[in-house]
């Protein structure tokens, strides 16, 4: 694995300061704390080496899409690396990737909340349940995976009676189509649907991107999302 130059180190570090100069002023808007905010860095198209750049400036997760990705780049890494799956989660993947994961956030079936449970009970037995999001479709776009909103309260109660999970919270994608849904009522609708079902020691929002994490930060994120901004003016050698 190659080593960041130190002109890539101040770059990430200054983007990292201005995306959380951006999230610390849209919680002051919205009357909240940034400490209520974490920030996950998504790493999928970027190479290993960003990784414990971003651990030392205080990153608080790494995200990745594809779970092959993550077992590729923790083989050469030598630190703990609290991995977050955000992507779709193939159930025949699971066995060689959950080891390394601290958090699911894409649950999109109660298949998958099976399959993850069942891998779990199967690692070293004093090993923490697996902490995990209900995906959630607030669009209702036919493209996107997740549960209806409608369906949420019972998943979640579903999810609640399985022993080697924990479930933290929902998560959601913004629209794909700007002109047909506006990113922030999408967001308000997540933070209302955690409310309404009130489920204990579930507060978690994993909500908002590069492009609209400002807004999600206002709707009540606790976890945002951000990869390309991050990693803007980066000169690495592919």
């Amino acid at each position: 694995m190659q080593e960041l130059s130190d002109e890539n180190r101040q770059t990430i570090a200054a983007n990292l300061m201005k995306v959380r100069q951006r999230i610390a002023a849209a919680a002051d808007r919205s009357g909240r704390s940034p400490a209520e905010i974490r920030l996950m860095a998504v790493t999928k198209t970027q190479p290993p080496e960003v990784i414990p750049c971003l651990l030392g400036l205080g990153v608080d997760a790494i995200g990745e899409s594809r779970p092959e990705i993550v077992t590729k780049k923790q083989s050469v890494l030598n630190c703990e690396v609290p991995w977050h799956m955000i992507g779709h989660y193939q159930r025949k993947k699971i066995k060689r990737t959950l080891p390394f994961l601290d958090m699911v956030h894409s649950i999109h079936s109660l298949e998958l909340l099976s399959s993850l449970d069942h891998a779990a009970g199967e690692l070293e037995e004093d090993s923490r349940p697996l902490d995990v999001l209900i995906q959630v479709n607030v669009s209702g776009e036919p493209q996107k995976q997740g549960f209806s909103p409608c369906d949420v309260p019972d998943v979640c109660d579903l999810a609640q009676a399985f022993d080697r999970l924990r479930l933290k919270g929902l998560m959601t994608m913004a629209p794909r189509n700007p002109q047909n849904f506006d990113s922030r009522d999408i967001f308000a609708a997540l933070r209302h649907l955690r409310d309404g079902i009130g489920v204990k020691n579930a507060p978690e929002l994993s909500m908002g991107m590069s492009q609209d994490f400002e807004v999600a930060v206002e709707e009540g994120a606790t976890i945002v999302r951000i990869g390309s901004v991050l990693f803007d003016g980066l000169h690495l050698d592919r």
